[in-house]
């Protein structure tokens, strides 16, 4: 497993994975195409694109089971005895909230897959839950700080920094959401409790850095003093503004609230930045400040896009933002990701049509957000910084670290393709002939190791829970749906949709 990052390392790492502010310095790179009218770019998948849940033959069924089994077992075994909760990373002592999140998430997949019992997954969750509304210090105005003490649930004193983070709250909410819906109770009681205290409304900054990020929300707060979390602190002067997955569901879950006073106007999802690229499948969206694959489907293990068709910002009163299938837009950056892993042109490795997918993951003494890119379209009309971010990336491969859950969460836009390279991981040797990264799920192992570099036969040592979850959630998803329809009926799910006018 890596080293620890240290703050200022981790604040560098969190703002190039997230969202950062556009910079006047970087201009955008001329496109190679002629502008487009907004009106006339739309993405949509072409008719009789298979949509999931999926069909599988035994065979495969077989091999998600041990793939899930594996996610679940990590999550199981890791969690701490006395709050439930689970660590950041295998060998912490703190817990990230987003990792809980997932990791609420995973309990009712346990449940229907018979590895624990309901009892048992009802006492684990509840367990968190008391754990997390019994340390009121370890949010501000309703929102998690990232990094909690695994054996208190106060906030961690000894974790990477002291931060509120919105997006790290929200993944805990869609646990929290999903865990009320499942197994309802005091779980449910406490849990709805927690999420409709989110205070989203006080996290839109009424100075922002720069004018065009008016009315979105901050990536978080920040207290002065790691010693003193809940004394002395500000707003990060960075905004989810750019349609990216996280963007939009820290958006998302922003317009649900009961209370009004702590919602946010619905606009505020339609008007993040929707730049579009294309890489041989049509246009679709792409976030310049990461290309990571995570950044198109943290979303997706909870909000099904892929009953929702494209939407029209429009006829939401926001003009200059094309219309997107945000499902097919997912599929189609998966699919750049595979083509331009076939392509390989740094000639890394083992890279090609089952090795593929680069995303936030550990390596070898560091953590790493590689990304890949679009070409860009330029859409007529666009307005700098207010409808497109003017900031250009190029592909940055790192030293060709892969993590297995990055193709396997695209599982549910690339089915076969994704569990092609699962497969293929799971089959990777090291000099010893023993497998390098898959840990037998049957003996309870772990399954998949969090990542490892073909180029020097390093591989991490343990696992990462915001990468553990994803690859469990969206398995389960990609076969029967059963995350997406727990948190899709919980009323602050519904009336999200309500206010944004989204229709199945």
């Amino acid at each position: 497993m890596s080293r620890p990052l240290t703050e200022s390392a981790f604040i560098a790492a969190l703002a190039a994975a997230l969202a950062i502010p556009a910079c006047s310095a970087h201009s955008r790179a001329a496109p190679t195409d002629l502008p487009q009218d907004p009106q006339s770019v739309a993405v949509v998948a072409d008719k009789g694109t298979p949509r999931p849940p999926y069909q599988w033959d035994a065979e495969d069924a077989a091999f998600l089971d041990e793939v899930q089994r594996g996610s679940f077992n990590w999550f199981w075994s890791q969690a701490h005895p006395a709050s439930g909760l689970v660590p950041d990373r295998t060998g912490v002592d703190f817990a990230s909230v987003a990792g809980v999140g997932f990791q609420l998430a995973a309990l009712p997949i346990g449940v229907e897959r018979g590895w624990v019992t309901r009892s048992e997954a009802t006492d684990r969750a509840l367990l968190i839950v008391r754990t997390l509304a019994s340390a009121p210090t370890n949010r501000h105005n309703g929102i998690f700080f990232h990094f909690l003490d695994a054996a208190t649930g106060a906030p961690a004193r000894n974790a990477y920094e002291c931060t509120a983070s919105t997006i790290d709250s929200a993944l805990l909410v869609c646990g929290l959401m999903t865990a009320s819906s499942y197994f309802g109770g005091e779980i449910a009681t406490i849990a709805d409790t927690l999420v409709e205290e989110s205070d989203w409304a006080s996290y839109v900054d009424p100075e922002p850095s720069e004018p065009h990020y008016r009315g979105f929300i901050s990536l978080g707060w920040k207290a002065e003093d790691k010693a003193a979390p809940n004394g002395n602190g500000s707003l990060l002067k960075f905004y989810w503004a750019d349609a990216g997955d996280e963007q939009r569901l820290v958006a998302f879950l922003a317009t649900g609230n009961s209370d009004t006073s702590r919602a946010v106007d619905p606009s505020v999802y339609y008007k993040l930045r929707r730049r579009v690229g294309e890489y041989g499948d049509g246009p679709m969206v792409w976030l310049p400040w990461s290309g990571a694959l995570f950044t198109n489907f943290f979303a997706h293990c909870w909000i099904n896009y892929a009953q929702l068709g494209a939407d029209d910002p429009a006829a939401q009163g926001v003009e200059r933002r094309i219309r997107v299938d945000w499902w097919e837009n997912s599929r189609r950056a998966a699919l750049m990701h595979r083509r331009k892993a076939i392509e390989n042109p740094k000639n890394l490795p083992g890279f090609g049509e089952h090795m593929w997918g680069l995303s936030a993951c550990d390596g070898d003494n560091t953590y790493l957000v590689p990304g890949l890119y679009p070409r860009n379209v330029q859409v007529a009309g666009e307005r700098p910084n207010i409808d497109v971010a003017m900031y250009t990336p190029q592909d940055n491969w790192e030293d060709g670290t892969v993590a297995p859950y990055t193709a396997g969460c695209a599982i549910m836009f690339l089915p076969r393709e994704s569990i092609a390279a699962l497969r293929h991981y799971r089959d990777l040797k090291n000099s010893a002939g023993e497998p390098l990264v898959w840990r037998d799920p049957n003996a309870g192992g772990v399954g998949f190791l969090d990542s490892f570099t073909l180029a020097t036969g390093w591989h991490a040592s343990g696992c990462v829970a915001i990468d553990q979850g994803p690859l469990i959630l969206a398995i389960e998803n990609a076969r029967t749906g059963l995350v997406w329809k727990l948190f899709g009926s919980h009323p602050h799910a519904q009336r999200a949709m309500q206010r944004l006018n989204m229709t199945r």
